[in-house]
């Protein structure tokens, strides 16, 4: 078994060569990549989250890669926590006997990868970081639940959270060497709804190139969701059942946008209403589920009744989905981060952006055709409340009708 001192030379091959390996810091660079650019020259600890296997190590390794060119090797710090460690001063005054290299005062940029996996890490990296003002930080976590609520009440104004979400569709292109079709996405309209069917359910980096769907729905569920229940969330929280967790997962995956009834649900799954809130939280806190809520505009509050729920990231959701029609609701609020709808009676408009009292309306049909049926709520919720933008996403582009905007879901994936 390797010390933390082999362990450091394996991970910083820097030290020695100087550079470091296209394989880790790959050529492609996502739009979180032009983010962390500026924040490189400042104070704040730069914190990337998100599910698993979107990139952030990648990330970190480019970054590694650019400083490379402008500083000493040996003054550039890389460590993963998948290796267990007790303290990070352990892990630094090992750094500074192998590098000679004295951490408490010579410029340092250090990156620790999935650091949530050390206890108490918050508190241990905020005393480094105001007794030495020398060091960027770089920091990673796969685990969203220990990771920002530590951050919040630990790191206070000393940090920056950017949270990388599965790749865009225009990242999806781009990758795939399509730019040609973002330069004329009407003469290239049929090969970019091939491409967007492929990126449905190939959002994650490594899927990309992938054939085999049911290979990636494997991946899906064992690679990313099964680590998340099992490893995250058992992690973090006690008396946790995971059966329940899967149970309810395969539920709202099946059925996105189901409406949350507590009672009745308890009752079908022999549970109390407690441990159904306990867990119904436990899904939502590590980004498997979106609560959606039931916004009034007139008082601009929600309702706590009539929850809807969706997959967090419409892909999550692909291997319990045999239709992508099913996902398509869950696609919009992914990409739009969306969290309200609207029903009164009736009528309902599928869901609200919110910014104070500006509000944007969303409308998702899955149709060639739109009769006037298809925009009579999203019409009217308009007419009422007085909408910045009422949006219609459905299968083609149509022209502006009664002051609504319809787009085609390509479209709206390439804005």
């Amino acid at each position: 078994m390797l010390d933390i001192k082999e362990t450091l030379e394996l991970l910083n091959p820097w030290w020695k060569s100087g550079e470091i390996s296209e394989n880790l810091a790959l050529q492609y660079r996502r739009m979180y990549y032009q983010k962390m650019i500026p924040l490189r020259s400042l104070r704040q600890v730069i914190i990337l989250t998100g599910l698993r296997r979107v990139g952030k190590t990648t990330l970190l390794y480019q970054n590694i890669q650019d400083l490379l060119k402008k500083n000493d090797p040996r003054q550039i710090f890389y460590f993963s926590f998948d290796k267990e460690v007790k303290d990070l001063l352990e892990l630094f005054h090992a750094y500074s006997e192998l590098t000679n290299i004295d951490f408490k005062s010579e410029e340092i940029f250090v990156f620790l990868d999935e650091i949530t996996k050390l206890n108490g890490w918050a508190k241990q990296l905020k005393l480094l970081y105001d007794s030495s003002p020398n060091i960027k930080f770089f920091i990673s976590s796969s685990s969203s639940v220990n990771l920002e609520k530590e951050a919040i009440s630990d790191l206070a104004g000393r940090y920056f959270l950017i949270n990388i979400s599965p790749l865009f569709f225009r990242e999806f292109l781009e990758i795939r060497k399509k730019e040609e079709y973002l330069k004329s996405p009407k003469l290239y309209a049929r090969e970019l709804k091939d491409e967007f069917s492929l990126y449905f359910s190939r959002s994650f980096p490594e899927c990309v190139f992938w054939e085999d769907e049911l290979l990636i729905k494997d991946y899906l569920k064992t690679t990313l969701i099964d680590k998340i229940i099992r490893l995250d969330l058992t992690a973090k929280f006690k008396n946790m059942n995971v059966d329940l967790l899967f149970n309810l997962l395969e539920l709202f995956y099946m059925e996105p946008g189901t409406y949350l009834e507590y009672e009745n649900l308890a009752k079908n799954l022999r549970v109390s209403k407690k441990t159904l809130y306990d867990h119904v939280f436990y899904l939502e806190f590590c980004y498997l589920i979106r609560i959606v809520k039931n916004f009034r505009p007139s008082t601009l509050s929600a309702k706590r009744k009539l929850q809807r729920v969706y997959p967090y990231w419409w892909n999550m959701a692909v291997g319990y989905c045999s239709e992508q029609a099913t996902l398509l609701e869950s696609f919009v609020a992914s990409i739009k981060d969306l969290k309200y709808y609207w029903r009164d009676g009736d009528k309902e408009v599928d869901f609200l952006e919110v910014c104070n009292k500006n509000i944007m309306a969303y409308e998702v049909k899955n149709k060639e055709r739109l009769d006037k049926r298809d925009l009579s709520s999203l019409s009217y919720f308009s007419e009422k409340y007085g909408t910045e933008k009422a949006v219609l996403i459905s299968k083609k582009n149509e022209k502006q009708r009664e002051g609504i905007e319809i787009i085609s879901f390509i479209d709206f994936a390439l804005k």
